[in-house]
């Protein structure tokens, strides 16, 4: 079983079994709500995803491939992509987490063989890019506009509002298709196996933080060399493991320093670091602050 406070890399929908599973998820100023597992870690999910810029400039990674996005573009991220977002300036956006059965209309229809299927089963698409000065991506950001006025402006929008958003998402979806039949980009060829074998790497040490775990632990997880696994992740998240193995720890530990009562010595011990003196180091370094400081100024980072 996953401890409380690991964030696995796969991240899971809390409205999956609700009647109206869309997730929505509303990010300012660093701050997530709801709050989400997958939120400012690398992970993948099982919807696709619209993000959607409101304000500053966000910064994508999936996989290997590094996207900047300004307010009033949108950014698609397909099922299962490896994914990280980052604010690169005091930035806002709406992140869209769509499960694929609210397009298909209905099991084995037609629409979600040929069309859902045709996106998310496609061997190389993994993100598409929309900006506001493209003009071939304006009626995509044009719909995208018009469900996030329906989604947050409820008082508007009160008589049968699961419909309006539920049409919203089709149209959104249908913009999408039209102009995703007509693109061929370079940057989807990407290499499935590699995929595979990054979230794999990745699952072990989201998993395995806390324990006193070796290089030769995280590429055995995926069962290749420590040569071929510090490639990957050089490749994909600019970090040697130790180095991710590290700024996770260290990512785990402000959150739990934000979140619960631990004293920071037990914090230092549930991220895996052998003495407090050494998390203190590392921490500092790294966030510019002690640890005890971080907390005191929690209020000021996180509302």
């Amino acid at each position: 079983m996953i401890e409380k406070d690991v964030i696995p890399v796969y991240s899971h929908n809390p409205y999956d079994a609700t009647r109206f599973p869309l997730l929505v998820l509303d990010v300012k100023r660093q701050v997530c709500k709801p709050y989400n597992e997958g939120f400012r870690v690398f992970h993948w999910h099982d919807e696709i995803q619209f993000v959607y810029i409101l304000q500053g400039i966000v910064h994508f990674h999936i996989y290997d491939k590094e996207v900047d996005l300004r307010a009033g573009d949108c950014m698609f991220i397909n099922q299962a992509a490896l994914h990280q977002i980052m604010e690169k300036e005091d930035c806002h956006y709406h992140s869209y987490i769509i499960p694929l059965r609210l397009l298909s209309f209905f099991q084995g229809s037609i629409m979600e063989e040929r069309d859902v299927g045709a996106v998310v089963n496609h061997p190389f698409l993994t993100h598409f890019a929309m900006r506001r000065e493209d003009e071939k991506c304006g009626s995509i950001l044009e719909e995208v506009r018009e469900l996030d006025q329906i989604y947050f402006n409820e008082s508007e929008h009160t008589d049968h509002l699961e419909y309006r958003i539920s049409i919203q998402l089709v149209k959104v979806w249908l913009a999408f298709l039209e102009q995703f039949s007509n693109t061929v980009s370079p940057e989807w060829y990407e290499n499935a196996r590699s995929h595979k074998r990054i979230r794999t790497l990745l699952s072990f040490v989201h998993e395995n933080y806390g324990k006193d775990i070796s290089l030769n632990d995280i590429a055995g997880a995926a069962n290749i060399s420590v040569t071929e696994c510090q490639r990957c992740f050089r490749a994909y998240v600019q970090r040697s493991p130790y180095q991710y193995l590290m700024w996770y720890r260290l990512d785990r530990s402000a959150v739990m320093l934000r979140d619960s009562d631990e004293t920071v010595t037990e914090i230092a011990m549930n991220v895996g670091f052998h003495s407090v003196s050494s998390y203190i180091k590392y921490f500092k370094k790294f966030y510019g602050m002690t640890p005890v400081k971080y907390r005191q100024n929690k209020e000021s980072l996180f509302l």
